[in-house]
């Protein structure tokens, strides 16, 4: 069996997803220190002819002790991030051709009630992933038996260990970290595969596309069936 292990992002690009329909099975490893600045907490969209950030404001933690993904808490305090992003993809994307196929779909996924950073992202994957019908299975690793008793930097091999896995499938991206401990990989046989995603182009709104968008825009713009096609289109790994 081969797996991936990314963190739960929000809004995901098509990439991402493309990681998901390749694999045995998906880890969402949301028990490691949430960076607010990261992809769990903002994606792109595309706004006006140019890529724009939505954000998910989260709750500051108080305490010395890092605070995990799946204990990070939306902050609805001042006020409801959900009925502002809603505003937001609806002003920018009332044009796309399959507006009226994706947005009830869309609003859905926007107006999910939870408190939880880690929850809210899941449902998005998740429910993206079946619309898509991609029948990865995914597993939220805060929601296993799996206890981490090594460093941070040799979690990802005992999470392999811990699922019995023969192949690990990374993003290229994190290939130069995982040449410092390719021998640890080996000494278990377990092989490193890097997905090099060849990004597609598509339809968009506006005079030149944009790459590296969240997910949302190839929805709106393609359409349910179209867009797994186009998604699964730039598929390339390497070992």
């Amino acid at each position: 069996m081969n797996c991936a292990i990314m963190q739960p992002t929000f809004n995901p690009w098509i990439g991402y997803f493309d990681l998901i329909d390749y694999v045995d099975k998906f880890i969402l490893f949301d028990t490691v220190q949430l960076n607010q600045q990261s992809w769990q907490t903002r994606n792109k969209i595309k706004a006006q002819n140019k890529e724009s950030l939505i954000s998910i404001p989260i709750i500051k933690s108080k305490s010395k002790n890092e605070l995990l993904i799946k204990d990070a808490l939306i902050d609805f305090r001042k006020y409801d991030f959900r009925k502002k992003l809603l505003k937001t993809i609806e002003q920018n994307y009332t044009k796309s051709k399959y507006y009226n196929e994706v947005h009830s779909f869309i609003k859905e996924l926007i107006l999910y009630d939870t408190n939880y950073l880690s929850c809210y992202n899941t449902n998005i994957i998740k429910k993206i992933c079946k619309k898509l019908k991609i029948n990865t299975e995914i597993d939220v690793l805060s929601e296993t038996e799996y206890v981490s008793n090594v460093k941070k930097g040799e979690q990802v091999l005992d999470i392999c260990q811990y699922y019995k896995i023969y192949e690990y499938i990374s993003p290229i991206g994190s290939k130069a970290y995982l040449d410092n401990v390719s021998d640890d990989f080996k000494s278990q046989k377990i092989i490193i595969q890097y997905q090099n995603y060849n990004h597609p182009s598509y339809t968009q709104l506006g005079d030149s596309f944009i790459p590296y968008i969240g997910i949302f825009d190839l929805l709106y713009n393609e359409g349910f069936d179209n867009s797994i096609k186009i998604i699964k289109s730039g598929r390339s790994f390497i070992k």
